[in-house]
């Protein structure tokens, strides 16, 4: 395939990937987690509060009621902050339900995947945000002393990362683990592309908040791209 079928292959997976959020099935998920995001984030809130408020500093209750209303704002707006990023993590636990709804819609004629017990697929999820979280600290001092190019780095190292860990949790429902490394091995180059381009758009504010979905759609159709059932056994 040329350079050019071969981009655009990709521009195409990448706008169904887009235009899963307009599948019923998608649009619950993203429903779901932003709730259950925002129920979080309420509870990390009042957890906080009740840990840094729940003493008096002074002799004076007019000074402590200062105090506790000023940390309870504080703390309102730094979990505001966080709140992109308990999104990602709530949605992450939901990203199985995309690549299904994706499969039935597309690829009707595939016969069924092996369904992922929820007990390991929380766990392939927290794996993968624990990953994401240790390498970025790992590099954090070459984004404070490369400026210009920090953003590169971040997106060639996460890029990586994300390409291969959505590449995965698409291909675990359809292929033995063997069979699963050697196909991603094969197309390490075409996977790695479309985790940049992921990586990429997971900076863009408010959008970062639909592309774990976006990116579980994309994948699948990359996925299912370079895959072909009768290449490799199903996963059992």
């Amino acid at each position: 395939m040329s350079a050019v079928s071969q981009t655009r292959t990709a521009a195409g997976a990448l706008g169904k990937g887009f235009a899963a959020l307009g599948n019923p099935s998608v649009l619950w998920v993203i429903a779901i987690s932003v709730v259950l995001a925002i129920l979080g984030a309420l509870g990390l809130w009042k957890l906080l509060d009740w840990l840094l408020t729940g003493f008096e500093l002074f002799k004076w209750g007019w000074a402590n009621w200062l105090v506790d209303n000023f940390t309870s704002v504080v703390l309102f707006f730094v979990v505001l902050l966080m709140f992109p990023a308990i999104v990602l993590i709530v949605t992450s636990m939901f990203l199985t339900y995309v690549v299904k709804a994706i499969e039935k819609q597309h690829y009707p004629h595939l016969p069924p995947a092996r369904d992922i017990p929820i007990g390991e697929d929380i766990a392939y999820m927290l794996k993968f945000t624990a990953l994401i979280i240790a390498v970025n600290l790992m590099v954090l001092p070459l984004y404070l002393l490369l400026p210009g190019i920090n953003f590169l780095i971040s997106w060639t190292i996460n890029g990586y990362i994300t390409g291969r860990e959505y590449y995965d949790l698409v291909a675990m429902r359809r292929m033995a683990d063997g069979d699963r490394k050697a196909v991603r091995q094969r197309n390490s180059g075409k996977i790695f592309s479309a985790g940049f381009v992921m990586a990429i758009l997971m900076t863009v504010p408010f959008l970062n908040l639909l592309m774990p979905v976006v990116s579980a759609a994309y994948m699948t159709h990359v996925f299912h791209a370079l895959w072909k059932p009768e290449d490799t056994p199903p996963a059992s």
